[in-house]
């Protein structure tokens, strides 16, 4: 054991001390900071982003069941095509009007109408509007918040006119979530949305001991509401990191736009790539319906692309620092009492340990396919990549956001030819972060320029007109699909029911269902296999088994084990155990 002496500060990039941190029994040692947590309640209220505790689980899980859903996900992608063409459409008039785009502006404003699509079903109209209020008052709030982080006497040295303009900005915010919320709890149609999901939460949960509701209040929906706000900064980085690179790497984007021939218009590999090196458009990709969750999730090159994105360039550097509560061990090292410890996230995302020439940009390194098979995207990344956090803290909406900048990217390579023609490259770097200290931003932002792809009259025509034909059906199947899981996900099981090995041992398919037991307990992870961040495969391999001692050797986070809660079904007999 290595003791650090009296140091005021640690930074850690080792995947292990990370995983500890933020989702091992170091979150108990290595709490946040009594003052950070002070100014995150004032800044997010009770949103499931902001707290630590076993009090806020169950929002946290409430807001899981939703967030993670492949049935919600699939229907959220309507929506998003909307705001999808909307993005292109400002990219096409930036172009006619100034000889390129700016893309960093754009991508922000695209993030903040995903961000209330999402949360209210309607979004802030800032794409058609070129700002907004929302956004610039979340970062108005977010410097003030970092400058009260950092001074645990903010409020006596803090002036008046910075205290107003810090409350100004944050009633703006919680204002607009405060009439969302009236207008759908009293019955207003928008689109499909989470706060719905968290207001019909509210009423399954009420009692005559608990009229109001406990998951979720009033206020907790609305704070996390605030909390989906905060995002939109990263995703408009993720997205905007994604568009300068494949304009830096036309090399890259050739394969892209050939993964979108052979996905979205059914080519064959070598009629894709034909068309690639022609640089034609995709057949009806002006069309949103052509962009649906399906589509999306083949698109498995576009994937490994995001991903070396958010490893070389994650946007999140670093994480809130933790403090010690008493002298405490983390790894080899001895940590004194009341020393701050930092999670260095750009470290590990180039800690030469974990990946082999950390610093060149490579899609295909996270490829897990034979060489002569299609890219696939690899299920499980063992070591150095944290891209949206890891633990109780781990973004609960990277999934849409991910979503969401995947179609994005899809509509504009289909449609576009993006280069760097005469424009410098955009440099990132956290010098002109707008929002909280430790966030990757084009500190001159990141220009582009665009060149619409050639296309076949007849083909396009035939290919709309295919596309509108099928696309009532494939809305009412995901609907379907959707208000299925919902059925399923109030349905009461008895978690107590006694469950013999022999009938774990026989559910091992998807068909009949895959179980296994941790610590005495049954589970049906059925439900989970496409959204298991380790991937579905690693559940398949477990299927009819014991695997209580997998489970604790892999360091599931506190937050990770009560999650799986909600597919527990019984308990093995205690003759069989």
């Amino acid at each position: 054991m290595i003791p650090l002496g009296e140091v005021p500060l640690v930074v850690t990039r080792s995947s292990d001390h990370i995983r500890e941190l933020l989702g091992g029994k170091a979150t108990e040692t290595f709490p946040r900071p009594p003052n950070v947590i002070a100014n995150i309640e004032i800044l997010f209220g009770r949103a499931q982003i902001a707290l630590d505790g076993e009090e806020h689980q169950n929002n946290k899980r409430m807001l899981s069941q939703w967030m993670f859903s492949t049935e919600h996900n699939a229907m959220m992608a309507y929506p998003f095509n909307e705001i999808m063409i909307d993005f292109i459409n400002k990219l096409e008039c930036d172009m006619h009007q100034l000889g390129e785009v700016e893309a960093y502006h754009i991508a922000e404003l695209a993030a903040a109408d995903v961000s209330a699509s999402i949360s209210m079903g309607r979004t802030y109209k800032a794409l058609e509007m070129g700002y907004c209020p929302q956004l610039d008052a979340l970062k108005r709030c977010d410097k003030i918040f970092l400058n009260r982080a950092m001074n645990k006497n903010w409020n006596k040295t803090e002036s008046a006119a910075t205290t107003e303009e810090f409350n100004s900005s944050r009633k703006l915010i919680a204002d607009t979530f405060s009439e969302a919320y009236k207008k759908i709890k009293g019955g207003a149609e928008f689109d499909h949305n989470v706060l719905l999901h968290m207001i019909e939460q509210n009423l399954l949960n009420r009692s005559a001991t608990c009229p109001m509701g406990q998951i979720p209040t009033e206020f907790e929906a609305i704070s996390n509401m605030v909390g989906f706000l905060a995002g939109v900064g990263n995703s408009a980085r993720m997205n905007t990191i994604g568009i300068e690179m494949m304009a830096q790497r036309q090399d890259v984007q050739l394969l892209v736009l050939e993964e979108l021939h052979r996905v979205l218009d059914g080519k064959n590999p070598d009629a894709a790539r034909k068309a690639a090196l022609a640089g034609e458009g995709v057949p009806g990709s002006r069309t949103p319906e052509l962009f649906t969750y399906e589509k999306i999730s083949q698109l498995q090159y576009l994937k490994c692309v995001m991903h070396e994105c958010l490893r070389l360039y994650t946007p999140s550097t670093s994480v809130a620092p933790r403090a010690a509560t008493k002298a405490s061990v983390l790894g080899e090292y001895s940590i004194p009492e009341a020393t701050k410890v930092m999670c260095n996230i750009y470290g590990s995302h180039r800690h030469p340990d974990y990946w082999t020439d950390a610093l060149e940009f490579n899609p295909m390194r996270f490829n897990d396919a034979a060489e002569d098979q299609p890219v696939h995207l690899k299920s499980y990344i063992p070591q150095g990549f944290f891209p949206f956090g890891y633990g109780g803290h781990g973004c609960i909406g990277k999934n849409l956001a991910q979503l969401a900048t995947l179609q994005m990217w899809a509509v504009l390579i289909s449609n576009h030819h993006i280069t760097k023609e005469g424009l410098p490259n955009a440099e990132f770097n956290t010098l002109k972060s707008d929002q909280i200290l430790g966030f990757i931003e084009p500190i001159h932002g990141a220009p582009i320029k665009l060149k619409v792809r050639p296309r076949h009259p007849k083909v396009e025509q035939e290919a709309v007109e295919r596309i509108k034909r099928n696309a009532e059906a494939e809305f009412e199947r995901v609907k379907t699909d959707m208000i299925n899981y919902e059925k399923q996900s109030l349905s009461h099981v008895d978690i107590n029911r006694l469950i013999s090995m022999e009938e774990v041992a026989n559910h091992v398919t998807a068909e009949d269902g895959i179980w296994f037991v941790i610590s005495g307990k049954v589970y049906d992870v059925t439900p989970w296999l496409k959204d298991h961040p380790g991937g579905g495969d690693v559940l398949m391999r477990s299927a009819g088994k014991d695997v209580t001692k997998l489970f604790e050797l892999t360091n599931h986070s506190s937050f990770a084990v009560s999650e799986a809660e909600k597919y527990r079904i019984g308990v093995v007999s205690a003759s069989k155990l």
